[in-house]
């Protein structure tokens, strides 16, 4: 039996305080033409310290959370989150996932990732303006917010 690696405690209360904030400030953030995406940044956090398979499923759950909670695109949610969970936890193994500049773009890049493939993916019209300038600066503000988070777990985390 493998044991618990240190500091999953700390970890996991960012991720689940990302989650809740997501749907608490929803409506707040609701009217901002590009608000930070507290859901796909806790995902991302969480497959940094988990296997693919765990995450990807963590992804389909939250996907179908967060389309229950909007009533759209129960499928397309559900799969680009599981994309992202699989493919967020995919990438630590490629790279140094401890160094705090390659978390921060680790954040905006499968953000941005994240928000162009649910523009491209939803049904309807894409909206590039949304895709090209929108999902950057949403992105960004993700990064931000949910590195900031990281910091956090990561002060918890020393012994």
């Amino acid at each position: 039996m493998t044991s618990l690696r240190r500091g999953w405690s700390a970890d996991a209360i960012v991720v689940v305080t990302l989650v809740v904030l997501h749907f608490t400030l929803y409506r707040f953030f609701g009217r901002w033409p590009a608000m930070p995406n507290l859901l796909i940044g806790g995902l991302l956090l969480a497959a940094l310290r988990m296997r693919a398979g765990y995450a990807a499923f963590l992804g389909f759950g939250l996907g179908v959370l967060e389309a229950a909670m909007g009533m759209e695109g129960l499928g397309t949610l559900s799969l680009v989150l599981t994309l992202v969970g699989y493919l967020g936890a995919r990438s630590r193994d490629l790279l140094f996932a401890d160094a705090r500049h390659y978390v921060f773009i680790y954040l905006f890049v499968g953000t941005w990732i994240a928000e162009v493939a649910l523009i491209l993916a939803m049904p309807g019209v894409p909206n590039l303006l949304g895709a090209l300038v929108l999902a950057p600066v949403s992105a960004f503000g993700t990064a931000v917010v949910c590195g900031a988070g990281e910091s956090v777990a990561a002060t918890l985390r020393r012994p």
